[in-house]
């Protein structure tokens, strides 16, 4: 396993033309069985500020100011290994190669999810499994967000399935 994607970064110059700030490739690395993938770019800020005296490299700031954008790769029949988890997130899910299902604690299950589908995930209970032969490519967009708030339960983040190994979102200073 293991994949790369090119991440161009722009800017602009003392002029104000447009020019690339950097240009580079990004290794996955592991996350979970069957399950690859790295931050493409994430704020320090929300909202974020395209200054070029600001710029920081993806940096990730403090909660609640992070957008982040993460590349993925899951492997059929490895990646089958219990991962239902909330995150205190909003994230759009974005299948860019394979099929992909998307399992939620109510029993409801997405199935077939392929290339150019989307799924905004609103800080549920769900489990992503790769389906079919070929692996399963994802790009996350995932956003700070509140608690979930569900009648009069608060419904905290959940990542006990990771046992610590994991989070969705980078600490400041990455």
């Amino acid at each position: 396993m293991g994949f790369q994607f090119r991440r161009v970064v722009t800017g602009h110059d003392e002029e104000g033309r447009a020019i690339v700030r950097s240009d580079a490739l990004v290794a996955s690395e592991p996350r979970g069985p069957g399950y690859e993938a790295n931050v493409a770019w994430c704020t320090s800020r929300f909202p974020p500020r395209n200054d070029e005296a600001l710029f920081d490299d993806g940096v990730p700031g403090p909660r609640g100011t992070r957008v982040l954008v993460r590349m993925g790769e899951l492997i059929p029949g490895e990646s089958d290994v219990p991962s239902m988890h909330r995150t205190e997130t909003q994230d759009i899910a974005v299948v860019l190669a394979g099929t992909l299902d998307l399992v939620l604690d109510s029993g409801e299950v997405v199935e077939s999810l392929g290339p150019g589908d989307l799924v905004v995930q609103r800080g549920t209970m769900h489990q992503w499994v790769a389906r079919g032969e070929e692996p399963v490519r994802v790009l996350f967009v995932l956003m700070d967000s509140e608690p979930v708030k569900a009648g009069s339960r608060v419904l905290s983040e959940d990542l006990s399935v990771f046992d610590g190994r994991i989070s969705p979102m980078p600490g400041a200073g990455r």
